[in-house]
């Protein structure tokens, strides 16, 4: 694998594993909403950012869709998770996105990431003891 390739993968090591990882971000109530995705996330006490995706069929009743919305934020978690150091991330799409809006779609969840990760950032500052 070349060196470009291996940086933009998406290995295990940066995928939230088990139900139990997604109930623990969800609980931690730290998130952010866009007009067509929410974001949450969670301090994970470790270097790498982990990714997960949830899509509810009541929303996006269609698998394509879907697939397309899972798809997006893959690709920008990918190029984005050097900067998203120590979060647990979980995207949930609330609409279907087409490919004639990806490049809103994109730009949403961008903004979207980095938005969940300041309010993670200051929200676990202010619970810390001082």
């Amino acid at each position: 694998m070349t060196d470009t390739a291996s940086r933009f993968s998406f290995p295990r090591a940066r995928r939230l594993d088990g139900p139990h990882a997604y109930v623990v971000v969800f609980a931690f109530k730290c998130g952010v909403t866009g007009e067509r995705f929410q974001v949450y996330a969670r301090p994970n006490g470790a270097s790498a950012a982990r990714l997960g995706i949830v899509v509810n069929k009541r929303n996006i009743p269609r698998a394509v869709d879907r697939n397309y919305c899972k798809r997006l934020a893959r690709e920008v978690f990918r190029v984005e998770c050097d900067a998203l150091t120590g979060l647990d991330l979980v995207v949930r799409p609330r609409s279907a996105v087409t490919p004639s809006l990806s490049k809103t779609a994109r730009a949403e969840i961008h903004d979207l990431l980095y938005r969940a990760q300041r309010q993670c950032r200051s929200r676990s500052e202010t619970k810390q003891p001082r």
